[in-house]
């Protein structure tokens, strides 16, 4: 059964119409407003590529693996429009050894505003999940509209580090009820060595659900913790973690929750300030 929110499908046109309409503005506005060096096009790109084995491993979770790029459209002096697109595969061994059972897409737009240190991003993400190889009955995907605040941790904290928070509402969804999302996240760096360091992160999401979901349940968090090495200097980086992750909504159409202990790696290259990589808890890139 497709459960669609009739408040969420009628605003969504004209959330649509908004947009498009600001975009069609602003580009219209540049030639006017821009000086010569005002304006950058392209200057900056990101990419990551993510790998965690799921302990214990079960038939359908074995592998949760992310791989993704985003780039910077257009810089005109503080603000920067962006795009990310990620994929999350998840690999289970029902079938074979490498079973890829889920892809789950994640899109999204938005103008990062530099504010001093730290960034001000309203944002549209879009997810669709999908299942692989197997009869797909439902349509389950979302829309989000928000803001997210991030940059580095004051400088009278004992450790360097950065945090990230948002706040989006769901103006479209299909199956899952999503209505608020609410998400934070905090990385600080324990010891600095010529080789890298040792971090720990920290993240959480909160999300209120709709009482007419597809899916029966109620407001759920999901949150993760994670130490381990990171490798590199600048904007390259590769980590070697250990994380513990409490996930809801593990399945694309029956309410499911999974508590598990990953152990994996990230490579990544995100130049500080970047809009970063998308992952289950929202996280911008670059170094502390």
């Amino acid at each position: 059964m497709r459960v669609r929110s009739s408040r969420a499908s009628g605003v969504a046109a004209p959330v649509r119409r908004a947009r498009e309409a600001a975009v069609i503005a602003a580009f219209a506005l540049l030639p006017g407003t821009l000086g010569a060096g005002d304006a950058q096009v392209l200057p900056e790109v990101t990419v990551q590529l993510e790998g965690a084995y799921s302990m214990p491993p079960e038939d359908a979770f074995v592998w949760d693996t992310w791989i993704g790029a985003g780039a910077g459209l257009l810089r005109v002096k503080a603000a920067t429009a962006y795009v990310t697109a990620d994929v999350e595969t998840v690999l289970g061994r029902e079938r074979r050894v490498f079973d890829a059972n889920q892809a789950n897409y994640h899109l999204e737009g938005g103008v990062r505003i530099q504010a001093g240190r730290h960034l001000v991003i309203p944002f549209f993400h879009h997810v669709s999940r999908h299942v692989v190889d197997r009869p797909k009955t439902q349509l389950v995907d979302w829309n989000l509209l928000g803001a997210r605040v991030t940059g580095p941790l004051p400088r009278a904290f004992p450790l360097p580090g950065r945090y990230a928070a948002s706040v989006a509402h769901t103006v479209e969804w299909r199956t899952v009820g999503y209505e608020w999302e609410l998400t934070g996240a905090v990385d600080v760096a324990l010891c600095r060595r010529p080789w890298g360091a040792l971090y720990l992160r920290a993240g959480t999401r909160f999300v209120t659900v709709a009482t007419q979901a597809g899916l029966p349940r109620g407001n759920f968090a999901d949150f993760r913790a994670e130490a381990g090495a990171r490798l590199g200097k600048d904007a390259r980086e590769l980590d070697l973690f250990a994380a513990y992750e409490h996930r809801n909504d593990v399945f694309l159409f029956e309410p499911g929750a999974r508590d598990r202990a990953l152990l994996g790696f990230r490579i990544g290259f995100a130049p500080s300030g970047s809009a970063g990589p998308t992952q289950p808890i929202q996280w911008p890139g670059g170094s502390p």
